[in-house]
C-alpha cells in the first residue's frame, strides 16, 4: 500500500486526540511519545516501500525517489520538533505541566500540518494539489497562534492567516487560469504554445507569488519576522523547516512535473530572486537583537542558497536541493532546540542574553556552534557541502555571478553568527548566573543532532544515494 506512511500519521492523530480526552493533566505526558512512535513507524514503512513506485487513486496519488526523500524530511523535522516539544513551560518561568508539550491538539494539528505535507508531494492531480496545500498550512496557522493568552502570538496568527491566504488566493487563481488554458487539472506537461497567451504569464506570476510565500523569497518575506517571533518557539523552529520542505515541494511539483519545459527560460528570474533573498537576509540579520527575529532572517537567506538549485533547469539541481533541505532540517532545528530550552529555562530571547553560556551549560553551547557554523557553511559541517553542492549547479549553468554572490553572503552570514558565538564564549557570564537544568532526552536529541551535522558533512554516502535514486527517474 503506497499511501501507508500517510495513513499511519492519520491513525496516530486520531488516536492523541481521542486518547487526550480521557487523560487527566499529569498523565498526558504519554502523548508526545505517542506522536513520535507514530512518526517513527511512519518512517519505517515508508523506508521499507524502497525503492517502489506506484501509482493509485486513479492517477492522483504517486509515489517516486522525489517524493520519497521529501517524506523523510517532513517526518525527520515532525519528529525533531516534537522531541523539543516535551518540556515546555507555559510562557512563565517556572510552570511545568501546563506548555504545549502536554496537550493532544497540538500533537494532532502537527500530524495533521505533516500530513498535509505528505500528501503534496505525491499529488498528481490539480485539486488533489492545492487541496493538500491546504491541509500543509491552515494547521500552521492554528500553532502560530497557540497561546491565547499572549498578545504578541495572537496578533504573528492574525498577520499569518492574512498573508498565507493572500498566497493562497494567488496560487488558486493561477491554478485556474492554467486548468482554464489546458483543459485538464492533470500534472502533465504544458503546450509551449501557451507561451503566446497572455493569460498564461498571468498564471505564472500569481504561482511566483504563492512559492514566494512559502519559501520566504524576497520580495514575499515580509511576514516572517513577525510571526517567528510571536510564534511559540518549537512552533518558529518546526515552521522555520517545514514552510520551505512544503514550499519546496509545490515549486517541484509545478516546475518540474507540470511546467518543465520552462524552467531553463526562467533561470535568470530564479537567479535574481536568490540573489535578492541571500542578500537582504544576510544584511538585515546582522541589525538584529531578538533571537527569533534573528533567525527569521537567517532563514530567509537560507531560501536564497535553497533556490539556486533552479536555476538552469538542470537535473542535478534536484539531489542538491533535497541534500541541502535534509541539512537544513538538522542544523536549523538544532539550534532553535538550545533556543526553545534557553528561552523556556529563563523567559529571555535576547541575543545579549547568552552571554556566558559556554560556562554554564557547555552541552547547549556546543550544540549552538555547530549548528550556527553549519548554517555559515564552515568545513567540515553539512552546511559547507550541501552549499558546495547548490553552488556547483549555478556554475554548471553559466550563473558564476550568483555563485560570487552567494560566496559574499556566506561570508557576511558568518559575521552575524559569530555574534551569537562571542556571547556564549568570549563575553563573561552575569554575576547570577547557573547551570540550568537539562532533560536526558533533550540531551541526547542535541547530541544525536551535532553528530548527525558532522557525519553529514564527512561522509557524501546520503548524497551520493539521493543523486543517484533521483537522476535515474529524472533520465526515464
Amino acid at each position: 500500500m503506497i499511501f501507508l506512511p500517510e495513513l499511519i500519521v492519520v491513525v496516530c492523530a486520531v488516536a492523541i486526540l481521542l486518547t487526550d480526552l480521557w487523560l487527566d493533566e499529569r498523565r498526558r505526558v504519554i502523548l508526545a511519545p505517542m506522536a513520535a512512535i507514530g512518526l517513527v513507524v511512519a518512517m519505517a514503512s515508508l523506508i521499507i516501500s524502497v525503492p517502489q513506485n506506484g501509482l493509485t487513486l486513479g492517477g492522483r496519488f504517486s509515489v517516486d525517489p522525489v517524493g520519497w526523500w521529501f517524506k523523510v524530511f517532513f517526518l525527520l523535522s515532525g519528529l525533531i520538533t516534537i522531541l523539543i516539544s516535551l518540556d515546555l513551560l507555559d510562557g512563565r518561568v517556572g510552570v511545568r505541566m501546563r506548555g504545549i508539550g502536554f496537550r493532544g491538539e497540538y500533537y494532532t494539528v502537527l500530524l495533521a500540518t505533516i500530513l498535509g505535507m505528505m500528501v503534496l508531494v505525491s499529488a498528481r492531480d490539480l485539486i488533489t494539489l492545492y487541496v493538500s496545500l491546504e491541509l500543509a498550512t491552515m494547521p500552521l496557522f492554528v500553532l502560530t497562534a497557540w497561546r491565547r493568552d499572549d498578545a504578541q502570538s495572537g496578533e504573528a496568527g492574525m498577520k499569518y492567516v492574512i498573508f498565507g491566504a493572500m498566497a493562497s488566493a494567488c496560487m488558486l487563481y493561477g491554478l485556474g487560469l492554467l486548468y482554464g488554458l489546458t483543459g485538464s487539472t492533470a500534472l502533465t506537461a504544458i503546450d509551449r504554445q501557451l507561451a503566446n497567451m497572455p493569460a498564461f504569464w498571468l498564471a505564472t506570476a500569481m504561482l511566483v507569488a504563492g512559492i514566494g510565500f512559502k519559501l520566504t523569497i524576497v520580495p514575499f518575506h515580509f511576514w516572517a519576522a513577525d510571526v517567528y517571533q510571536g510564534a511559540p518557539a518549537p512552533v518558529t523552529a518546526y515552521l522555520s523547516v517545514a514552510s520551505k520542505g512544503a514550499g519546496l515541494a509545490f515549486a517541484f511539483q509545478i516546475l518540474y512535473r507540470w511546467m518543465d519545459g520552462w524552467i531553463a527560460d526562467a533561470a535568470v528570474g530564479v537567479a535574481v530572486f536568490a540573489a535578492l533573498t541571500m542578500t537582504l537576509g544576510n544584511t538585515v540579520a546582522i541589525v538584529q537583537h531578538n533571537i527569533k527575529r534573528f533567525m527569521a532572517f537567517s532563514a530567509i537567506s537560507q531560501a536564497g542558497y535553497l533556490v539556486m538549485g533552479f536555476v538552469g533547469g538542470l537535473p542535478e539541481g534536484i539531489p542538491a536541493m533535497l541534500f541541502y533541505l535534509l541539512v537544513y532540517a538538522v542544523t536549523n532545528l538544532a539550534v532553535f532546540a538550545c533556543i526553545v530550552w534557553f528561552s523556556n529555562q529563563t523567559g529571555k530571547e535576547q541575543i545579549e542574553d547568552y552571554r556566558g553560556l559556554a560556562r554554564t551549560n557547555p552541552l547547549i553551547a556546543l550544540t549552538m556552534m555547530l549548528g550556527l557554523f553549519s548554517l555559515a557553511g564552515i568545513p567540515p559541517l553539512s552546511g559547507f557541502v550541501g552549499k558546495f553542492f547548490l553552488f556547483s549547479v549555478a556554475s554548471k549553468a553559466g550563473f558564476h555571478w550568483l555563485v560570487a554572490v552567494a560566496a559574499v553572503n556566506s561570508t557576511i552570514s558568518l559575521y552575524y553568527y559569530l555574534r551569537i558565538v562571542r556571547q556564549m564564549y568570549i563575553e563573561p557570564a552575569d554575576k547570577d548566573s547557573t547551570r540550568l537544568p537539562i532533560t536526558p532526552t533533550l540531551a541526547a536529541t542535541l547530541m544525536v543532532l551535532s553528530a548527525t551535522q558532522l557525519l553529514m558533512g564527512i561522509i557524501p554516502s546520503l548524497y551520493e544515494t539521493i543523486s543517484s535514486q533521483t537522476l535515474a527517474w529524472l533520465a526515464r
